[in-house]
């Protein structure tokens, strides 16, 4: 689109240089007669007024005729321009280009050189505007209606009159001099009066001057509103800063990187750019600000996510960028059509008149032809900005369509790369998950115990979460190494946070081991002694015991696991054992037969023994498989101790749990009788029995 603009425009130069040569010389001397008589006057004369009346018409027409374009076209061409920059700067400080630093120049460049054109052509549109109104339509300037051409009449007549005044003065000054004693003193009060009057002027000029200043300080900013089209052009251009030369050196680098009205510039402008584009963007990954240290192949789903993310706004701005770019080059379009027709236009109608042989036909003609050949040169100060503009959005669409295809593409890789560690990410939970359910179905297939199953389960969900845990860590964000720091800080709070937490879960481990506690077990633990209920990971829950025989109490105490690590034994009955020992304690006196007291004692703690060894032996058994060493059978004993009110016998035997109470109560009562039958082995007076319970 932007070579055949520029050609045209070149025809159209050299057309309208040639017909004011032609012009010229037409206006040099009449034509030369013809070499031969013509045989039909009739005819000749009748051409010759068709010409003069033709050559008037032109004249009338190149005249008046006006360029098709209006101040708001005008105005809102240069605004999308603009605005068309102000976007590209936007999409050129977007991260995915900051690197390529050669494209983003010369795009830059390119966006400069277009609003550069489109306020070039601004200006040329008021110049053409201000040339089109005639002198009397401009509208008379008074005092009252401008306020600034009323300063300066003020200030002129100020100036004026401080002159006259200085002149008075200095003359006389002169007169004094000169002057008699009696002239002296009248002369001295008119030059008080005249430098009385001379300061008061000269404060005056003082005041409108400041006022000057102050109205040129205010008004200035709005005196492009108040200057036609070409006031808004220059406040558009003060907006845009950047665009207008500061110095000779500026305006030769504009001018450099404007591209040229040419063919061979207008071809090579837009390959220029993009080969600059495509040699930075290369395959598509140059123009990413992160190509250098962003590799999606060893990236996280994260960092994936984001980057794809981040490219898809980036190629939503560019798209964004690219349409602004086509519907300004539309708008150039739509401003060229009708300068373009009228500049064809003026080329067929100048060309009429050069076969008249009338001299006032010719003068006509000529007329026509300096018209039209002015009007061309309007058209061509319009033209031409416009021409090269599109030239220049050519460039810059190229190298933002080179941009989208770069970020395509590298869109379109993070893409794949995201939805391949993705779907690793769904298989390997999933690997996970079934191991699970196999691991799962195999322990209660092959495991008969309930205890070692429920203790699997609970170490298969904690393993199960932990590879879950490093499964979605790894993937999503796959450089754990560079967050060891953080990683180590934050378990450190943690494990201060949750001490307690972490001894429970450690001290389940010990409570379910070997040797550890199950559902059902009697316990002492922390001063609770109770069965077992529940094995939590974090609890334990026991049901209370209370009293010598051991009874429920109905309450449910809860205990933390890590009540463990404490410093309190943790009492259990040895599995397979259900049984305790309880002791009678009697004071005899002292002068009793010793050994003869212990025989009778035993015998008859025997007697009640036999009721029920054989269910204690059978625990005693039981027992025994568990221990790796062997105990002897629990029968009952007697213990002699010396008090101060004589001798301790205590009796010392194996009861059931169950029936704790039955048994101390009838072992007491034989106890008793066997005393009772021996005269000779009396009780203490307060060595009444007293019956104990002990845990060995």
């Amino acid at each position: 689109m932007g070579a055949p603009p520029a050609r045209w425009l070149q025809a159209w130069v050299l057309v309208g240089l040639c017909l004011t040569a032609a012009a010229s010389a037409e206006g040099a001397g009449p034509p030369a007669p013809p070499s031969a008589p013509s045989r039909t006057p009739s005819a000749t004369a009748i051409n010759a007024s068709t010409a003069t009346s033709s050559a008037s018409t032109a004249t009338s027409n190149a005249s008046t005729a006006s360029v098709p374009l209006s101040t708001e076209h005008v105005l809102q061409h240069v605004h999308q321009t603009v605005d068309w920059y102000h976007s590209l700067q936007n999409t050129e400080q977007l991260p995915q280009f900051t690197e390529d630093v050669v494209a983003r120049d010369r795009l830059h460049q390119a966006a400069l050189s277009c609003v550069r054109l489109a306020f070039t052509f601004g200006r040329a549109a008021a110049g053409v505007f201000a040339a089109e109104q005639p002198a009397a339509a401009a509208p008379a300037t008074n005092s009252e209606a401008d306020p600034q051409r009323a300063l300066e009449e003020a200030s002129a007549r100020v100036t004026a009159r401080i002159t006259a005044l200085q002149t008075q003065l200095n003359g006389l000054d002169r007169e004094i001099a000169r002057a008699s004693v009696r002239e002296r003193a009248r002369l001295k009060a008119q030059r008080g009066e005249l430098s009385a009057a001379l300061d008061l002027a000269r404060e005056v000029q003082s005041t409108l001057e400041e006022l000057s200043k102050f109205q040129t300080s205010i008004l200035a900013p709005r005196s492009g509103s108040a200057g036609g089209l070409l006031g808004q052009i220059e406040d558009l251009e003060r907006a845009v800063p950047e665009a207008r030369p500061s110095s000779a050196s500026d305006s030769v680098a504009a001018d450099a990187s404007a591209p040229t009205s040419s063919p061979e510039t207008a071809s090579k402008a837009p390959a220029a750019s993009g080969t600059a584009a495509h040699t930075n963007s290369g395959s598509g990954t140059a123009p990413a600000a992160s190509s250098g240290t962003f590799r999606p192949e060893s990236a996280g789903v994260l960092a994936l996510a984001s980057d794809w993310f981040e490219l898809r706004s980036a190629q939503t701005q560019l798209a964004g960028m690219l349409g602004a770019t086509d519907d300004l080059t539309k708008e150039i379009d739509g401003l060229r059509a009708p300068l373009v027709q009228q500049a064809r236009t003026l080329v067929g109608t100048g060309t009429r008149g050069f076969d008249a042989q009338d001299l006032a036909a010719l003068t006509a003609a000529r007329h026509a032809l300096q018209a039209a050949a002015a009007q061309f040169k309007q058209l061509s100060a319009l033209l031409l900005p416009l021409g090269e503009q599109s030239i220049v959005l050519d460039s810059a669409r190229s190298a933002l369509t080179q941009w989208r295809t770069a970020l395509h593409a590298r869109s379109a890789s993070v893409g794949r790369y995201l939805l391949s560690h993705v779907i690793l990410l769904i298989g390997s939970i999933v690997a996970v998950l079934a191991v699970s359910a196999i691991a799962r179905r195999a322990t209660f297939r092959y495991l008969g115990d309930a205890r070692r199953r429920g203790q699997l389960q609970t170490l298969r969900r904690i393993l199960v979460g932990f590879a879950l845990i490093l499964v979605v860590v790894f993937e999503l964000i796959p450089s754990v190494g560079s967050l060891a720091t953080y990683v180590g800080f934050v378990t450190a709070g943690l494990a201060v946070a949750l001490q307690n937490v972490i001894l429970a879960i450690v001290a389940y481990f010990f409570l379910i081991g070997r040797y550890g506690v199950k559902v059902g077990d009697r316990i002492t633990l922390a001063g609770v002694t109770g069965r077992v209920v529940e094995i939590g990971l974090l609890r334990l829950y026991v049901m209370e015991y209370a009293g010598p025989d051991m009874h429920a109490t109905g309450r449910m105490v809860v205990l933390s696991n890590a009540v463990l690590f404490q410093p309190q034994a943790l009492y259990k009955q040895i599995p397979g054992a259900d049984y305790g020992w309880h002791t009678v304690s009697l004071t005899l006196t002292a002068g009793v037969d010793m050994q003869s007291a212990e025989q009778r004692l035993k015998a008859a703690a025997d007697a009640v023994y036999e009721r029920y060894r054989p269910a204690i032996e059978a625990q005693h058994a039981a027992m025994q498989q568990v221990l790796d060493f062997d105990s002897p059978l629990p029968r009952p004993e007697v213990r002699v101790y010396f008090v101060v009110n004589g001798l301790q016998f205590d009796v010392r035997y194996p009861v059931q749990v169950d029936s704790a109470a039955r048994i101390d109560q009838e072992m007491t009562k034989v106890l008793r009788e066997a005393l009772a039958k021996n005269p000779q082995l009396p009780l203490a007076p307060s060595g009444e029995p007293t019956l104990k319970s002990s845990a060995s």
